[in-house]
């Protein structure tokens, strides 16, 4: 397989990441993936009939490799989470800074992630608080208008990765997006692997993946911030 991308630090593919991510390895799985809840904004297929069986092959792979997994998932699909995920899977909640005021009892101001560990490594793994919850800058976000639909904060995937990983480990992200776990990854000494299906996603990573890597200090209250 000829990668997309490479540098020293983090390797793109461009391709089904169900035909390539079988011919990985790594220490840990973090991954946004289609919700399975026919989102009409997302360019990329997302059938409900098919997602179970997309799910399960997700966790089948996480096994695979060992380690902490974390797999992004829409509060509609919770009922499921029994079905579909390995026996002691945890919810970690990705809360957001700006909820979009909707007209329902409650607002969705958090995402749930499931994870759980099936490899040894259980931590802890990171010089910050392994909190299983992150209030992420969305704000922030809206503020850069990023280019692609439902982009992560990047804050938010620092955590996730930090819990999931120690330095100089690899992440994989099979529905890699426009990058972010991987910059994530970077920005904290680890190795990351992405797969990108749409070539336009693996060209918006590319360059957020050749920008110099931030430099990060640890405040007291065990929080990361950058010095730029």
């Amino acid at each position: 397989m000829k990668p997309y991308y490479q540098d020293n630090a983090v390797t793109i593919y461009h391709g089904d990441c169900r035909e390539i991510l079988p011919n990985l390895s790594g220490d840990a799985l973090v991954t946004d993936p289609p919700y399975g809840i026919g989102w009409e904004r997302g360019d990329w297929e997302d059938d409900k009939s098919q997602y179970s069986m997309l799910i399960k092959w997700i966790v089948s792979e996480g096994q695979r490799l060992g380690g902490w997994c974390f797999v992004f998932q829409a509060m509609s699909n919770v009922a499921h989470f029994h079905e579909w995920f390995p026996k002691g899977w945890r919810i970690f909640a990705a809360c957001k800074n700006f909820a979009q005021i909707r007209k329902t009892g409650a607002w969705y101001s958090w995402d749930p992630v499931v994870f759980w560990n099936s490899g040894s490594n259980s931590g802890p793994n990171s010089t910050t608080i392994n909190r299983d919850y992150h209030v992420g800058n969305v704000a922030g976000i809206l503020m850069l208008k990023p280019e692609h639909p439902c982009p992560r904060p990047i804050d938010t995937m620092r955590h996730i990765v930090a819990i999931a990983s120690r330095e100089r480990q690899t992440v994989i992200d099979p529905f890699m997006g426009s990058g972010t776990t991987l910059r994530a990854a970077k920005d904290l000494g680890r190795k990351a692997i992405g797969i990108e299906i749409e070539e336009k996603y693996c060209e918006i990573a590319a360059k957020r993946m050749a920008q110099e890597v931030l430099e990060l200090n640890t405040r007291n209250d065990g929080c990361l911030e950058s010095n730029r």
